[in-house]
């Protein structure tokens, strides 16, 4: 009985690790289905950075790239201008790499653009600044104003986070 004791805990831990990753994949294709649909709502914040109002559904990080990577600061100024620039911190924490960094701007299905973001592979841990023009952003540069879903993806296109700016 006892020399089989080994087998069966090494049965048990091997089940229970293969559920939990099957368990965070579903976690993050859910996060990625949600990534992919229609802005609703932005966090609104002055240009220093300060938070005026929270969307509970912006900059959360996914499941892959919890402990890898957080929100240092939001998308500042949110509303924007389109004469104005977007800054966004992100803190990454060395603990794992992260393979670059992608940022898409999704209008609707079939219809994104993709903006390079940083390129190195993987990401030295610190303070990652994303600085943004509206107009990059924006889907029409002679009409820009209007709600847009950010995506930021590493360089696998493993979405990492995405929220929404307003430009007006």
């Amino acid at each position: 009985m006892f020399p089989k004791l080994p087998i069966f805990l090494l049965t048990c831990f091997t089940l229970f690790f293969f559920f939990s990753s099957c368990s965070q994949n579903e976690d993050q294709r859910k996060f990625e289905r949600a990534a992919f649909s229609e802005p609703s709502g932005f966090t609104r914040t002055n240009a220093n950075g300060q938070v005026i109002s929270e969307d509970p559904d912006d900059w959360r990080i996914s499941p892959f790239f919890q402990g890898l990577i957080e929100i240092s600061s939001y998308p500042a100024p949110n509303p924007v201008l389109s004469n104005d620039r977007i800054i966004m911190n992100l803190l990454a924490t060395g603990v794992e790499p992260v393979s670059g960094i992608i940022l898409y701007v999704y209008y609707r299905p079939n219809s994104i653009k993709v903006i390079p973001v940083d390129e190195r592979s993987p990401l030295p841990p610190g303070l990652v600044t994303i600085n943004l023009n509206p107009l990059e952003i924006a889907e029409f540069i002679e009409q820009p104003a209007g709600l847009y879903r950010i995506i930021l993806l590493d360089r696998n296109e493993n979405v990492i986070t995405y929220g929404d700016i307003k430009i007006e």
